[in-house]
């Protein structure tokens, strides 16, 4: 009984195309197999080293932006307490001990003390009925300051207090001061005869315009570039300094920090205006006597940005993958097609052969690899089986 051809019909195997047909030719199956297997592995290789990568890179970078916060809280406290510090050695000087000095001698030493820092934009000391005697530039003096912060918290012990506008000051300054002029820090020192009676207080404001130097000294101009900002913020959330560095009008709000308790580290934050950041943080914790206003001093770089040359080098990684992975499957291609060269000759004469062309022999290669070996054990039996067909019958 004979079988029925199959339903299905099948390409001609013989066509020009179908040496790409990876069905029909082994070239191209070759290719198939072992490029896709290299550009597999040259994919998830890719993949993987590029994330392992941008992880070392987050890293790296969350150290060095906790780093250059932390620095920036520190100078920041240390700029403080130094101004805190010579407004104590002052309060603790000859002129200020003694209440037979005029005002003329008072007012001679303050200049001088603003002349050595020029960050204070005003001193002055205020007796204990609350009324300035003498004054930096004679600013302010017999002015009533009883009521003020910084005179009455000043009595009993050095007074510090946060970023705030004296609108009285800021009118007496020159058009030089003005353009420094934007708010100020309040600095006091309670001021003792040898006695220790109180005679009065030394009071400062410090101008905040230094703080920009600190910032450049910290992230400088050339880090913009990169997109690198850093924010301080008071203890209330209030932006008091921003480099702008990071391309925003405005700077995010402060990041909410997980654990309160840290005073430095970095995180990844998600900001209300749908960017997301790479952010090192630190608090201001103080100097020795001085105590620091809490605040929050931020190192920002977009994510993105952040992770740009390890993402780059990942694509690049992925592009030389695939190449190498062409070049893979086309060597395969081509090793394999000289492979089938030789078999398609033995094949053709095996046609001829079983189409009654006695005389047509197979390829007799004389190498040792197995398709020659193949090639000689074909021939030899196919000449056995010439020679029995031709020998007589007995």
């Amino acid at each position: 009984m004979e079988r029925n051809a199959p339903s299905r019909t099948e390409p001609a195997p013989d066509e020009w195309w179908s040496i790409f047909d990876p069905r029909f030719s082994l070239p191209a199956r070759a290719a198939l197999i072992f490029g896709g297997a290299a550009a597999a592995f040259a994919v998830m290789l890719a993949n993987v080293s590029g994330g392992f990568l941008q992880r070392a890179v987050e890293r790296r970078l969350s150290g060095e932006f906790e780093t250059l916060a932390f620095q920036m809280s520190d100078k920041l406290d240390r700029a403080i307490y130094q101004r805190y510090h010579e407004l104590q050695l002052a309060a603790g000087l000859g002129p200020f001990r003694s209440s037979e000095v005029t005002a003329t001698e008072r007012r001679q030493l303050l200049e001088a003390l603003q002349d050595a820092a020029r960050d204070f934009a005003w001193i002055g000391f205020a007796d204990t009925n609350g009324r300035v005697r003498a004054a930096t530039r004679g600013h302010l003096e017999g002015t009533a300051v009883g009521n003020r912060s910084w005179y009455v918290l000043g009595r009993d012990k050095p007074y510090t207090a946060t970023l705030h506008d004296v609108p009285d000051l800021t009118r007496l300054l020159t058009p030089a001061d003005e353009e420094r002029a934007a708010k100020y820090l309040d600095l006091s020192v309670p001021v003792q005869a040898v006695s220790g009676q109180l005679l009065g207080v030394l009071g400062a404001h410090v101008q905040w315009d230094w703080a920009r130097e600190v910032q450049l000294s910290i992230v400088p101009e050339a880090m913009r570039k990169e997109r690198i900002g850093l924010t301080v913020y008071g203890a209330k959330g209030e932006v008091l300094l921003d480099s702008g560095g990071t391309g925003w009008s405005l700077p995010p709000d402060a990041p909410t920090i997980t654990d309160p308790r840290r005073f430095r580290g970095a995180q990844v934050e998600n900001t209300s205006t749908g960017t997301i950041y790479l952010t090192g943080f630190a608090r201001s914790r103080g100097y020795r006597e001085y105590r620091g206003f809490g605040w929050l001093i931020t190192v920002r770089q977009p994510l993105d940005q952040a992770l740009a040359p390890a993402r780059e080098l990942q694509r690049r990684l992925t592009g030389w993958g695939l190449g190498f992975a062409g070049i893979v499957g086309l060597t395969a291609w081509f090793a394999t097609y000289r492979l089938t060269r030789r078999l398609r000759g033995i094949g053709h004469a095996a046609r001829r052969i079983q189409a009654g062309d006695i005389l047509t022999v197979l390829p007799r290669p004389k190498g040792q690899a197995e398709i020659d070996r193949m090639c000689r054990d074909l021939d030899a039996m196919v000449e056995t089986l010439r020679e029995k067909q031709n020998k007589p019958p007995s």
